[in-house]
């Protein structure tokens, strides 16, 4: 299999400038840099084959806008490019697998939270939520990707209304994504596709303390990447172009021509192939 596209990875600069595209093309809906990194690692990951048809709605939102640059019209169909090399610039990180770099936000206090990144992972688990279901069959990953619903859920209980939280450093905690508390309601389903009734569906996770949040971080990207390498051979295999199998028994040069004519095949339709 040939390692995805080598186009080469989105400058300091370049981030910041997609970003701005994005919060601008539609700024209720579209995703921020760092949830978009995360669904990209999601999709990178997944054992089946997501066209962009199917993605880039949900990357750029449902405005005006994002509706005419999905067409490839207006000022903003530039922005796919970039959106797509950042793209590629994922997947071939995880397919080289020498380390995971995501793209995070950082707070006043210069810290990264990883919220945003987990609800797009999960966004994008959610365009495929069957194809995922392998992991839970295997005991060695059934809890790779246990750091992500972690951050999701703490991504909820950030949404909260708890009057009586005496942190201050919550408001310099940055967005997850654009929405970033509906989004992770959605998104804390992502994995089953189901209505959550299920007890382990439902499991309680405990608040991320500060002091815990890098080493959280740091474990939901090494899971990404085992999952990634678990699910490589059913990736590949979805890549792969399917088999062209002949039709029929092969005609020799001296038979009839299938075709009806009389004539052999080596005089008719067969004129010019070499056997």
């Amino acid at each position: 299999m040939n390692a995805p596209s080598q186009d080469r990875p989105l400058t300091d600069a370049e981030i910041e400038t997609l970003e701005t595209r994005l919060a601008a093309i539609d700024p209720d809906d579209s995703m921020a840099v760092e949830e978009l990194d995360g669904f990209f690692a999601a999709l990178s990951c997944c054992p089946e084959i997501v066209a962009p048809e199917e993605w880039l709605p949900m990357v750029l939102g449902d405005s005006p806008r994002a509706r005419e640059a999905l067409r490839g019209e207006g000022e903003d169909a530039s922005l796919l490019k970039l959106v797509e090399r950042h793209r590629a610039a994922v997947a071939t990180m995880l397919y080289e697998g020498k380390g995971f770099a995501p793209v995070l936000a950082y707070d006043e206090h210069g810290d990264a939270w990883g919220n945003a990144w987990a609800i797009g992972f999960a966004r994008g688990m959610s365009m495929r939520p069957e194809a995922w279901m392998a992991l839970e069959e295997e005991e060695d990953f059934a809890d790779a990707l246990d750091p992500v619903m972690r951050l999701v859920a703490d991504a909820q209980l950030d949404g909260g209304d708890d009057e009586d939280d005496d942190d201050d450093r919550d408001d310099a905690r940055p967005a997850a994504g654009r929405a970033g508390a509906d989004r992770a309601g959605r998104a804390d389903r992502a994995d089953d596709g189901d209505d959550g009734d299920d007890d382990q569906d439902d499991e309680d996770w405990e608040p991320i303390a500060d002091d815990e949040r890098e080493s959280v971080i740091h474990d939901m990207l090494d899971g990404v990447q085992d999952v990634y390498d678990f699910f490589r051979d059913a990736r590949e295999r979805a890549l792969a172009p399917a088999t062209v199998r002949r039709q029929g028994e092969k005609v020799g040069r001296n038979d009839p021509c299938p075709c009806g004519s009389g004539r052999k095949y080596k005089a008719c339709h067969g004129a010019g192939t070499v056997h």
